[in-house]
C-alpha cells in the first residue's frame, strides 16, 4: 500500500483528474489547495518577488491524496492525471510521488475488497 501525492500545478484540472480516477475506479482521494515555496517567499524576501507570477489564481495549486492498493493502481493514476495534464515531465503540469504506508486504519474497503 502507497500514499500516492499529486501537486496539480493547475487547479481547474483537478475535477478532471478526478474523473479520470473515477473511471478507473480509484476511490477515495482527497484534495487540499496548496501553494508553491516561491509564492510564498515572494511575499516575504523581495528577491523572490520576480519569480512569482501575478494573479491569486496562478499562485495555487491542488494537492490530491490518495491510497492506492498496488503498483498497478498506482500507474493506473499516473495515467489518468496523465491524460488531463499531459506529460508531469514538461514544465508547469505537476508532480506525483508514492511513499510507502507502514500503518492505516479506517481506509473504507470496497464492496467486493473483504
Amino acid at each position: 500500500m502507497r500514499l500516492l501525492i499529486a501537486i496539480i500545478n493547475d487547479p481547474d484540472l483537478i475535477t478532471d483528474i478526478l474523473d479520470e480516477f473515477y473511471k478507473e475506479d480509484i476511490r477515495g482521494a482527497t484534495v487540499m489547495d496548496s501553494m508553491g515555496m516561491a509564492h510564498i517567499m515572494a511575499h516575504h524576501v523581495p528577491f523572490f518577488s520576480r519569480f512569482a507570477e501575478f494573479g491569486e489564481d496562478s499562485q495555487r495549486n491542488k494537492t490530491i491524496f490518495a491510497v492506492v492498493e498496488s503498483d498497478e493502481i498506482r500507474e493506473k493514476a499516473v495515467k489518468a492525471i496523465e491524460e488531463i495534464t499531459g506529460d508531469l515531465d514538461e514544465s508547469d503540469t505537476g508532480i506525483v510521488i508514492t511513499m510507502p504506508i507502514d500503518y492505516c486504519k479506517g481506509l473504507a474497503k470496497l464492496k467486493g475488497d473483504e
